[in-house]
């Protein structure tokens, strides 16, 4: 069977975002080692930090289902989209439009984190969490909207 070019596309998306995932994996691993070296030099235990990653961990189950659902909805609008070959224009309007949501929604998401991120105080217990909830947090998009998709192009 041959595949359309927004089947094709879609398909590049994921190897992209393969490449990503192990880019934020490393960058992860290396920030967790930076916070354990600094809150050891500053506070002389480990408390601190294993109280971030048990709060990173407890924050991103909440936001677990949350990010499944949103990423299910955009996996299936872009499958639909990509199968059908040739839309109507009242068709791609629609599309477009949810497209620019679903960026919108994205793009405010990680502004909220950066921002949060710059004013937390250094080295401290708010930054570390936060830190590890914003690549937590894209992780899990990106590892569930593969999941999505994959599921769908399966089905």
């Amino acid at each position: 069977m041959t595949e359309t070019v927004g089947i094709h596309r879609i398909r590049k998306t994921l190897i992209i975002h393969r490449i990503v995932q192990t880019v934020l994996i490393a960058l992860l691993l290396y920030m967790a080692l930076h916070f354990q070296q600094s809150f050891q030099a500053k506070h002389g235990n480990l408390r601190p930090f294993y109280n971030s990653l048990v709060a990173t961990l407890l924050i991103q189950v909440a936001l677990f289902f949350p990010i499944r659902k949103y990423t299910c909805k955009e996996a299936h609008r872009e499958l639909g989209a990509a199968a059908k070959g040739t839309l109507s224009i009242d068709e791609q309007k629609q599309l477009r439009t949810q497209r620019l949501f679903a960026d919108f929604i994205k793009a405010s998401i990680f502004i909220f984190f950066v921002v949060f991120i710059l004013i937390a105080p250094p080295a401290g217990f708010v930054l570390s969490t936060t830190f590890f909830c914003c690549i937590g947090t894209v992780l899990s998009y990106l590892q569930n909207f593969n999941f999505a998709v994959r599921r769908q192009i399966k089905c």
